[in-house]
């Protein structure tokens, strides 16, 4: 994962890199909407995906990026403070029941 500033300070975009044999690659475009008082987010991925996302911020060590209506499955991004250099990232996609399943777990430290 790399972020960067961007829109003079009023955007962040990440950059997602798999390691191999993993293939994933992405971009995202993180913004505040002010007049709606959300956090809003587009992933652009080597598979062709475009889907939105919105949060409500840091809530204590967790941020949680929930998916549109229209991305079906539903899918949500929890971001989760382990200590001062590490966090982890789980993409959990919901199921036929309505709760939510981890698809993937990924663990990063600041360099």
């Amino acid at each position: 994962m790399r972020y960067d500033s961007d829109l003079r300070g009023d955007a962040r975009l990440k950059h997602h890199a798999d390691n191999a044999p993993n293939s994933y690659l992405a971009v995202e475009a993180w913004g505040y909407d002010g007049q709606a008082k959300r956090f809003n987010a587009t992933v652009l991925d080597n598979f062709g995906g475009a889907r939105r996302f919105g949060s409500q911020g840091w809530v204590q060590d967790q941020l949680a990026w929930v998916s549109a209506s229209e991305v079906q499955p539903a899918q949500r991004f929890v971001y989760t403070r382990l200590d001062e250099r590490r966090y982890r990232v789980d993409w959990q996609v919901s199921r036929a029941d309505g709760g939510f399943v981890v698809g993937d777990t990924l663990t990063f430290e600041r360099r």
